[in-house]
């Protein structure tokens, strides 16, 4: 949801599904590697800046902050790997997009938002009771389109 509080600064509120094809390696030369999808949701709260708010075309930047949450990573495909627990986090989001109108109440809407962030998680491994906690960088870029309709 976007809203507006003066013709060219509006406040965006999101949340996203993402599911991306994850791989995960390990760091000794020659061992296996698995894939996993690691679902997370980003919940962004972001203040953007319209260049041109009364013109059919209607580019935008944004900044502001994201809570990221995680589900545990599992069936990586690795034998001695269970799954991967990953901790919710915090961080900066940076926001850029495009409104088109088609009316003068309907548009289009192009958006793209960069959420890096630094996330704990622990690796717990199959029969051993001693768990591998570690950071791991996870940058998503999130490309979304959508319906506009203006109250």
């Amino acid at each position: 949801m976007n809203f507006f509080i003066s013709d060219r600064l509006s406040i965006d509120i999101g949340a996203s599904v993402v599911s991306p094809e994850t791989r995960i390696r390990r760091r000794a030369v020659g061992a296996p590697g698995g894939t996993t999808e690691i679902d997370m949701v980003p919940i962004t709260g972001i203040v953007q800046f319209h260049l041109m708010p009364n013109g059919i075309i209607d580019p935008y930047i944004g900044g502001g902050a994201a809570y990221v949450l995680f589900e545990d990573a599992e069936n990586i495909g690795l034998d001695d790997l269970d799954r991967i627990d990953l901790k919710d986090d915090v961080g900066f989001v940076v926001n850029a997009g495009v409104g088109i109108r088609l009316g003068s109440r309907f548009g289009i809407v192009l958006d793209g938002k960069y959420v890096p962030i630094e996330a704990d998680a622990t690796a717990i491994n199959l029969g051993d009771t001693e768990e591998n906690d570690t950071r791991v960088d996870i940058s998503p870029i999130i490309i979304s389109a959508g319906l506009q309709l203006r109250f």
